[in-house]
């Protein structure tokens, strides 16, 4: 806590910055796993479906589990009037509401990623402020007097860092993940789409 007092006015910001970074980062690697999103009851309904007779069941099955996985496979099955072009473009426009979904929160660390360091470079700036006025006053041989100005330069630029490094790479990580598992929701959506529209995948051939 001294180290932090000592770094002044602008470590009360940057604290609740590292205190929001950290729990984003813990809420997203406990939500954004493969079994939360890619749900195997979900896998398991989309190998169960043969025929148009299997849809109910399937998107029964849906409303009940829910998560954006479902969500998505639920949209595919429903609207059955459209033609294969059309659902095509239903699955693309349901699956960017699904993508955004899952990136929620992730601006929140890009966010504190950008202004950590800012905050940083600020309490710097404050400090050096405090360092010339000291100066200006009491000449350069006083220099227990400008030590804390000093200390508030040097902290509030490390804490600033500490909290922006960890916060990128969690923010890379994450945004990596999403579209790994947006890519796996895409293959199993065109899975689905060819067992709908079987017949007209025999024409094209």
């Amino acid at each position: 806590m001294e180290w932090l007092i000592g770094g002044g006015p602008i470590m009360i910001p940057l604290f609740i910055c590292s205190v929001l970074a950290l729990a984003v980062i813990i809420e997203r690697a406990i939500n954004l796993r493969r079994d939360k999103i890619l749900k195997p009851e979900i896998i398991q309904t989309i190998e169960a479906i043969r025929s148009q007779k299997d849809i109910p069941l399937a998107i029964s099955k849906c409303e009940v589990i829910s998560g954006p996985f479902s969500n998505l496979l639920r949209r595919i099955l429903t609207n059955n009037h459209l033609t294969r072009e059309e659902k095509f473009i239903d699955i693309q426009a349901a699956g960017r509401q699904e993508t955004k979904a899952l990136e929620k929160r992730l601006l929140v660390l890009e966010v504190i990623t950008a202004v950590a360091p800012l905050l940083g470079l600020l309490g710097t700036v404050l400090g050096l402020e405090d360092i010339f006025g000291i100066i200006s006053e009491l000449g350069l041989g006083q220099a227990r007097a400008f030590s804390a100005g000093l200390a508030e330069a040097i902290r509030t630029t490390v804490f600033g860092l500490f909290i922006a490094i960890p916060s990128l790479v969690a923010y890379s990580y994450f945004d990596k993940k999403v579209d790994t598992f947006v890519l796996e929701m895409e293959e199993y959506s065109m899975h689905i789409l060819n067992k709908l529209y079987p017949a007209q995948d025999s024409d094209k051939k």
